[in-house]
Protein backbone atom coordinates (compact mmCIF):
# COMPACT_ATOMS: atom_id res chain seq x y z
CA UNK A 1 0.00 0.00 0.00
CA UNK A 2 1.41 3.39 -0.96
CA UNK A 3 1.30 6.20 1.58
CA UNK A 4 -1.92 8.22 1.19
CA UNK A 5 -1.40 11.79 0.05
CA UNK A 6 -2.02 14.70 2.37
CA UNK A 7 -5.31 16.55 2.12
CA UNK A 8 -5.38 19.54 -0.22
CA UNK A 9 -7.27 21.45 2.44
CA UNK A 10 -4.76 23.52 4.45
CA UNK A 11 -6.52 22.86 7.76
CA UNK A 12 -6.54 19.12 7.12
CA UNK A 13 -2.89 19.25 6.09
CA UNK A 14 -2.00 21.01 9.33
CA UNK A 15 -3.88 18.40 11.40
CA UNK A 16 -1.99 15.60 9.67
CA UNK A 17 1.37 17.28 10.22
CA UNK A 18 0.60 17.82 13.89
CA UNK A 19 -0.42 14.18 14.31
CA UNK A 20 2.79 12.96 12.65
CA UNK A 21 4.81 15.14 15.03
CA UNK A 22 2.83 13.88 18.04
CA UNK A 23 3.38 10.25 17.07
CA UNK A 24 7.09 10.85 16.52
CA UNK A 25 7.25 12.31 20.04
CA UNK A 26 5.41 9.23 21.36
CA UNK A 27 7.95 7.03 19.64
CA UNK A 28 10.79 8.97 21.25
CA UNK A 29 9.22 8.51 24.69
CA UNK A 30 9.26 4.76 24.13
CA UNK A 31 13.07 4.92 24.01
CA UNK A 32 13.04 5.62 27.73
CA UNK A 33 10.59 2.92 28.80
CA UNK A 34 10.66 0.30 26.02
CA UNK A 35 13.89 0.71 24.01
CA UNK A 36 13.45 -2.59 22.15
CA UNK A 37 9.98 -1.61 20.90
CA UNK A 38 11.18 1.92 20.11
CA UNK A 39 14.10 0.65 18.01
CA UNK A 40 11.68 -1.47 16.00
CA UNK A 41 9.23 1.42 15.67
CA UNK A 42 11.96 3.54 14.05
CA UNK A 43 11.74 1.24 11.01
CA UNK A 44 8.20 2.41 10.32
CA UNK A 45 7.34 5.67 8.59
CA UNK A 46 4.48 7.50 10.30
CA UNK A 47 1.70 8.56 7.93
CA UNK A 48 -1.42 10.52 8.93
CA UNK A 49 -4.54 9.61 6.91
CA UNK A 50 -8.19 10.58 6.86
CA UNK A 51 -8.27 13.61 4.59
CA UNK A 52 -10.77 11.93 2.29
CA UNK A 53 -13.81 9.71 2.78
CA UNK A 54 -12.14 6.78 1.01
CA UNK A 55 -9.11 6.99 3.31
CA UNK A 56 -11.29 7.07 6.42
CA UNK A 57 -13.23 4.05 5.20
CA UNK A 58 -10.07 2.11 4.38
CA UNK A 59 -8.27 2.98 7.64
CA UNK A 60 -10.81 4.21 10.23
CA UNK A 61 -8.33 3.86 13.13
CA UNK A 62 -4.76 2.72 12.40
CA UNK A 63 -2.90 0.14 10.30
CA UNK A 64 0.52 -1.06 9.19
CA UNK A 65 1.91 -2.91 6.19
CA UNK A 66 5.38 -3.34 7.68
CA UNK A 67 6.65 -0.23 5.89
CA UNK A 68 4.63 2.49 7.63
CA UNK A 69 2.15 3.10 10.43
CA UNK A 70 -1.03 4.72 9.11
CA UNK A 71 -2.98 6.70 11.72
CA UNK A 72 -6.38 8.27 11.12
CA UNK A 73 -6.50 11.91 12.31
CA UNK A 74 -10.14 11.73 13.40
CA UNK A 75 -9.45 8.58 15.42
CA UNK A 76 -6.46 10.29 17.04
CA UNK A 77 -8.69 13.20 18.08
CA UNK A 78 -11.07 10.80 19.85
CA UNK A 79 -8.50 8.99 22.01
CA UNK A 80 -6.22 10.04 24.85
CA UNK A 81 -2.42 10.00 24.84
CA UNK A 82 -2.10 6.62 26.58
CA UNK A 83 -4.39 4.94 24.07
CA UNK A 84 -2.51 6.57 21.19
CA UNK A 85 0.80 5.18 22.49
CA UNK A 86 -0.77 1.76 23.03
CA UNK A 87 -1.95 1.70 19.39
CA UNK A 88 1.53 2.74 18.21
CA UNK A 89 3.04 -0.16 20.18
CA UNK A 90 0.25 -2.43 18.87
CA UNK A 91 1.21 -1.77 15.23
CA UNK A 92 4.91 -2.42 15.89
CA UNK A 93 4.24 -5.78 17.53
CA UNK A 94 1.99 -6.93 14.68
CA UNK A 95 5.13 -6.60 12.52
CA UNK A 96 7.44 -8.28 15.04
CA UNK A 97 5.14 -11.28 15.48
CA UNK A 98 4.64 -11.73 11.73
CA UNK A 99 0.87 -11.50 12.09
CA UNK A 100 0.26 -10.02 8.67
CA UNK A 101 1.54 -13.10 6.82
CA UNK A 102 0.91 -15.90 9.35
CA UNK A 103 -2.80 -16.27 8.52
CA UNK A 104 -2.36 -18.94 5.79
CA UNK A 105 -5.70 -20.72 5.25
CA UNK A 106 -7.50 -19.22 8.27
CA UNK A 107 -10.74 -17.24 8.13
CA UNK A 108 -9.74 -13.54 7.93
CA UNK A 109 -11.99 -11.96 10.58
CA UNK A 110 -11.42 -14.76 13.07
CA UNK A 111 -7.67 -14.38 12.51
CA UNK A 112 -7.92 -10.58 12.94
CA UNK A 113 -9.55 -11.11 16.33
CA UNK A 114 -6.97 -13.72 17.37
CA UNK A 115 -3.94 -11.58 16.50
CA UNK A 116 -5.40 -8.59 18.35
CA UNK A 117 -5.81 -10.77 21.45
CA UNK A 118 -2.16 -11.81 21.20
CA UNK A 119 -0.66 -8.39 20.49
CA UNK A 120 -2.84 -6.58 23.06
CA UNK A 121 -1.65 -8.96 25.77
CA UNK A 122 1.97 -8.24 24.77
CA UNK A 123 1.45 -4.47 24.78
CA UNK A 124 -0.38 -4.58 28.12
CA UNK A 125 2.53 -6.40 29.69
CA UNK A 126 5.06 -3.94 28.27
CA UNK A 127 3.15 -0.72 28.98
CA UNK A 128 1.19 -1.74 32.07
CA UNK A 129 -2.23 -0.79 30.68
CA UNK A 130 -4.62 -1.30 27.79
CA UNK A 131 -7.46 0.77 26.32
CA UNK A 132 -10.94 0.09 27.59
CA UNK A 133 -12.92 -2.13 25.24
CA UNK A 134 -10.00 -3.68 23.36
CA UNK A 135 -9.69 -7.44 22.92
CA UNK A 136 -7.80 -8.88 25.86
CA UNK A 137 -8.37 -12.24 27.59
CA UNK A 138 -8.82 -12.45 31.33
CA UNK A 139 -8.51 -15.53 33.50
CA UNK A 140 -8.51 -16.06 37.23
CA UNK A 141 -4.72 -15.75 37.01
CA UNK A 142 -4.83 -12.35 35.28
CA UNK A 143 -4.05 -11.50 31.70
CA UNK A 144 -3.08 -14.23 29.27
CA UNK A 145 0.60 -13.93 28.30
CA UNK A 146 1.75 -17.07 26.55
CA UNK A 147 -0.96 -17.96 24.05
CA UNK A 148 -0.12 -17.60 20.37
CA UNK A 149 -2.57 -16.27 17.81
CA UNK A 150 -2.88 -19.80 16.40
CA UNK A 151 -3.88 -21.18 19.82
CA UNK A 152 -6.34 -18.34 20.40
CA UNK A 153 -7.82 -18.83 16.92
CA UNK A 154 -8.74 -22.41 17.79
CA UNK A 155 -10.86 -21.44 20.80
CA UNK A 156 -12.70 -18.28 19.71
CA UNK A 157 -15.74 -17.58 17.58
CA UNK A 158 -16.43 -14.51 15.46
CA UNK A 159 -19.06 -12.29 17.04
CA UNK A 160 -20.23 -8.83 16.06
CA UNK A 161 -18.96 -7.46 19.37
CA UNK A 162 -15.50 -9.03 19.00
CA UNK A 163 -15.20 -7.79 15.42
CA UNK A 164 -16.02 -4.25 16.55
CA UNK A 165 -13.27 -4.41 19.21
CA UNK A 166 -10.43 -5.02 16.74
CA UNK A 167 -8.23 -1.96 17.17
CA UNK A 168 -6.89 -1.56 13.66
CA UNK A 169 -6.99 -2.53 10.01
CA UNK A 170 -4.73 -5.47 9.12
CA UNK A 171 -3.08 -4.80 5.77
CA UNK A 172 -1.05 -7.28 3.75
CA UNK A 173 2.72 -7.48 4.20
CA UNK A 174 4.91 -8.61 1.31
CA UNK A 175 7.17 -11.62 1.76
CA UNK A 176 10.21 -9.39 1.23
CA UNK A 177 9.10 -7.01 4.00
CA UNK A 178 8.36 -9.94 6.33
CA UNK A 179 11.88 -11.30 5.77
CA UNK A 180 13.37 -7.86 6.43
CA UNK A 181 11.50 -7.70 9.74
CA UNK A 182 12.79 -11.13 10.75
CA UNK A 183 16.37 -10.18 9.91
CA UNK A 184 16.23 -6.81 11.68
CA UNK A 185 14.62 -8.30 14.78
CA UNK A 186 17.30 -11.01 14.88
CA UNK A 187 20.03 -8.38 14.61
CA UNK A 188 18.45 -6.25 17.34
CA UNK A 189 18.19 -9.25 19.67
CA UNK A 190 21.82 -10.16 18.98
CA UNK A 191 22.89 -6.62 19.86
CA UNK A 192 21.12 -6.86 23.22
CA UNK A 193 19.53 -3.39 22.86
CA UNK A 194 16.54 -3.20 25.18
CA UNK A 195 16.26 -6.97 25.61
CA UNK A 196 16.69 -6.66 29.36
CA UNK A 197 13.35 -4.87 29.64
CA UNK A 198 11.46 -7.66 27.86
CA UNK A 199 9.85 -10.50 29.86
CA UNK A 200 11.75 -13.76 29.39
CA UNK A 201 8.80 -15.64 27.92
CA UNK A 202 8.32 -12.91 25.30
CA UNK A 203 11.98 -13.11 24.29
CA UNK A 204 11.55 -16.84 23.70
CA UNK A 205 8.41 -16.26 21.62
CA UNK A 206 10.22 -13.73 19.44
CA UNK A 207 13.05 -16.21 18.87
CA UNK A 208 10.48 -18.79 17.77
CA UNK A 209 9.07 -16.33 15.22
CA UNK A 210 12.30 -14.98 13.72
CA UNK A 211 14.60 -18.04 13.93
CA UNK A 212 14.32 -20.32 10.89
CA UNK A 213 13.17 -23.78 12.00
CA UNK A 214 15.27 -26.89 11.53
CA UNK A 215 14.05 -29.10 8.66
CA UNK A 216 11.43 -31.52 9.95
CA UNK A 217 13.34 -34.47 8.51
CA UNK A 218 16.33 -33.58 10.67
CA UNK A 219 14.13 -33.17 13.74
CA UNK A 220 12.60 -36.59 13.09
CA UNK A 221 16.05 -38.15 12.79
CA UNK A 222 17.27 -36.52 16.02
CA UNK A 223 14.15 -37.57 17.85
CA UNK A 224 14.51 -41.19 16.79
CA UNK A 225 18.19 -41.17 17.73
CA UNK A 226 17.37 -40.10 21.28
CA UNK A 227 15.00 -43.04 21.76
CA UNK A 228 17.60 -45.70 20.96
CA UNK A 229 18.54 -48.36 23.45
CA UNK A 230 21.67 -50.50 23.39
CA UNK A 231 25.16 -49.61 22.23
CA UNK A 232 25.39 -47.45 19.13
CA UNK A 233 27.86 -45.31 17.26
CA UNK A 234 26.84 -42.24 15.26
CA UNK A 235 28.42 -40.78 12.13
CA UNK A 236 27.54 -37.70 10.00
CA UNK A 237 24.44 -37.97 7.76
CA UNK A 238 24.86 -39.99 4.58
CA UNK A 239 25.81 -37.56 1.79
CA UNK A 240 24.24 -39.63 -0.96
CA UNK A 241 20.75 -38.84 0.38
CA UNK A 242 21.08 -35.13 1.31
CA UNK A 243 20.47 -33.86 -2.25
CA UNK A 244 17.05 -35.55 -2.06
CA UNK A 245 16.20 -33.75 1.19
CA UNK A 246 16.78 -36.92 3.24
CA UNK A 247 18.67 -36.46 6.52
CA UNK A 248 19.76 -40.05 7.23
CA UNK A 249 22.33 -41.13 9.83
CA UNK A 250 25.09 -43.52 8.84
CA UNK A 251 25.01 -45.92 11.74
CA UNK A 252 23.96 -49.30 12.95
CA UNK A 253 22.19 -49.71 16.28
CA UNK A 254 20.90 -52.76 18.14
CA UNK A 255 17.19 -52.01 18.12
CA UNK A 256 14.54 -49.30 18.04
CA UNK A 257 10.88 -49.76 19.00
CA UNK A 258 8.41 -47.02 18.00
CA UNK A 259 4.70 -46.45 17.55
CA UNK A 260 3.74 -44.31 14.56
CA UNK A 261 0.24 -42.81 14.29
CA UNK A 262 -0.98 -41.49 10.95
CA UNK A 263 -3.86 -39.02 10.90
CA UNK A 264 -5.79 -39.99 7.75
CA UNK A 265 -8.22 -37.08 7.82
CA UNK A 266 -8.40 -35.19 4.53
CA UNK A 267 -5.91 -32.33 5.04
CA UNK A 268 -3.00 -34.69 5.80
CA UNK A 269 -3.37 -37.04 2.83
CA UNK A 270 -1.38 -34.98 0.26
CA UNK A 271 1.72 -35.14 2.48
CA UNK A 272 1.39 -38.70 3.78
CA UNK A 273 3.44 -40.33 1.02
CA UNK A 274 6.38 -37.96 1.53
CA UNK A 275 6.35 -38.57 5.27
CA UNK A 276 6.28 -42.36 4.86
CA UNK A 277 9.15 -42.22 2.34
CA UNK A 278 11.30 -40.32 4.83
CA UNK A 279 10.40 -42.82 7.54
CA UNK A 280 11.22 -45.80 5.32
CA UNK A 281 14.73 -44.50 4.55
CA UNK A 282 15.32 -43.60 8.20
CA UNK A 283 14.38 -47.08 9.41
CA UNK A 284 16.68 -48.61 6.81
CA UNK A 285 19.65 -47.20 8.71
CA UNK A 286 18.97 -49.44 11.74
CA UNK A 287 20.08 -53.05 12.08
CA UNK A 288 16.89 -53.91 13.95
CA UNK A 289 13.60 -52.10 14.44
CA UNK A 290 9.96 -52.73 15.30
CA UNK A 291 7.48 -50.01 14.33
CA UNK A 292 3.75 -50.24 14.91
CA UNK A 293 1.86 -48.05 12.41
CA UNK A 294 -1.64 -46.94 13.39
CA UNK A 295 -3.94 -45.32 10.86
CA UNK A 296 -6.62 -43.21 12.51
CA UNK A 297 -9.31 -40.65 11.85
CA UNK A 298 -12.03 -40.66 14.51
CA UNK A 299 -10.88 -44.18 15.47
CA UNK A 300 -8.06 -46.60 14.67
CA UNK A 301 -8.62 -47.89 11.13
CA UNK A 302 -5.58 -50.10 10.67
CA UNK A 303 -2.67 -51.54 12.67
CA UNK A 304 0.47 -52.74 10.94
CA UNK A 305 3.85 -53.79 12.31
CA UNK A 306 6.97 -53.30 10.21
CA UNK A 307 10.49 -54.64 10.77
CA UNK A 308 13.52 -55.56 8.64
CA UNK A 309 11.75 -58.87 7.85
CA UNK A 310 8.50 -57.05 6.99
CA UNK A 311 9.64 -53.63 5.70
CA UNK A 312 7.37 -50.73 4.89
CA UNK A 313 6.46 -50.81 1.19
CA UNK A 314 5.02 -47.47 0.11
CA UNK A 315 3.61 -48.65 -3.23
CA UNK A 316 1.52 -51.37 -1.54
CA UNK A 317 0.43 -49.29 1.45
CA UNK A 318 -3.33 -48.72 1.51
CA UNK A 319 -4.56 -45.64 3.34
CA UNK A 320 -7.79 -46.02 5.31
CA UNK A 321 -10.03 -43.57 7.10
CA UNK A 322 -10.89 -40.11 5.72
CA UNK A 323 -13.46 -39.48 8.45
CA UNK A 324 -13.46 -37.08 11.40
CA UNK A 325 -10.58 -36.56 13.83
CA UNK A 326 -10.19 -37.97 17.36
CA UNK A 327 -7.05 -39.46 18.87
CA UNK A 328 -8.25 -41.04 22.13
CA UNK A 329 -8.09 -44.60 20.69
CA UNK A 330 -4.45 -44.03 19.71
CA UNK A 331 -3.46 -43.00 23.22
CA UNK A 332 -5.46 -45.87 24.72
CA UNK A 333 -3.52 -48.23 22.43
CA UNK A 334 -0.16 -46.73 23.45
CA UNK A 335 -1.02 -47.11 27.14
CA UNK A 336 -1.87 -50.79 26.61
CA UNK A 337 1.03 -51.43 24.21
CA UNK A 338 3.93 -49.25 25.40
CA UNK A 339 6.91 -48.58 23.14
CA UNK A 340 9.92 -46.28 23.37
CA UNK A 341 8.14 -43.31 21.81
CA UNK A 342 5.19 -42.15 19.72
CA UNK A 343 5.56 -40.24 16.45
CA UNK A 344 2.26 -38.67 15.34
CA UNK A 345 1.78 -37.37 11.79
CA UNK A 346 -1.18 -34.96 11.77
CA UNK A 347 -2.36 -31.41 11.08
CA UNK A 348 -2.93 -31.01 14.83
CA UNK A 349 -6.52 -29.80 14.53
CA UNK A 350 -7.98 -31.91 17.31
CA UNK A 351 -8.94 -31.56 20.96
CA UNK A 352 -6.38 -33.23 23.21
CA UNK A 353 -6.37 -34.31 26.83
CA UNK A 354 -4.33 -31.96 29.03
CA UNK A 355 -2.43 -35.02 30.31
CA UNK A 356 0.25 -36.37 27.95
CA UNK A 357 1.02 -40.11 27.74
CA UNK A 358 3.98 -41.51 29.62
CA UNK A 359 5.94 -42.08 26.39
CA UNK A 360 7.71 -39.19 24.60
CA UNK A 361 5.66 -37.78 21.71
CA UNK A 362 6.84 -36.09 18.51
CA UNK A 363 4.17 -34.32 16.44
CA UNK A 364 5.08 -34.07 12.74
CA UNK A 365 2.67 -31.34 11.61
CA UNK A 366 1.50 -31.21 7.99
CA UNK A 367 1.66 -27.85 6.14
CA UNK A 368 -1.14 -25.45 7.19
CA UNK A 369 -1.46 -27.32 10.49
CA UNK A 370 -1.15 -26.00 14.02
CA UNK A 371 2.21 -24.47 14.87
CA UNK A 372 2.07 -25.48 18.55
CA UNK A 373 0.74 -28.43 20.49
CA UNK A 374 -0.12 -28.44 24.22
CA UNK A 375 2.58 -31.03 24.95
CA UNK A 376 5.24 -33.07 23.16
CA UNK A 377 7.82 -31.92 20.64
CA UNK A 378 6.80 -30.41 17.30
CA UNK A 379 8.36 -30.71 13.82
CA UNK A 380 6.71 -28.61 11.09
CA UNK A 381 6.58 -29.82 7.50
CA UNK A 382 7.01 -27.08 4.89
Amino acid sequence: MSAPAYDNDSQGLQRQRELVQTLENDRSLLLLTQPFTAALAMRLKIVAVGGTLSESQRIPTAATDGKAIYFNVDFADRIDAKTRRFVLCHEVWHCVMGHLNRRLYRQPMRWNIAIDYEVNAICHELLGYHPEGCLIAKTKHGFERNESAEEIYERIQVTEQAASQVLDTHLEMSDITATEWQEFTQQLMASGRGIGKLPGHLTQRIKGIVTPPMPWQQLLRRYVQRQLRGERQWFPPSRRHIHRGLYLPRQRSEHIDLTLALDTSGSCIPYLGHFLEQLRHLLGSFASYQVTILQCDSKIQDIRKVSPDRPLTISDYQVKGFGGTAFHEVFDYVRSNPTQALVFFTDGHVDLSPQPPSQPVLWVIAPQGRKRMPWGEVALMK
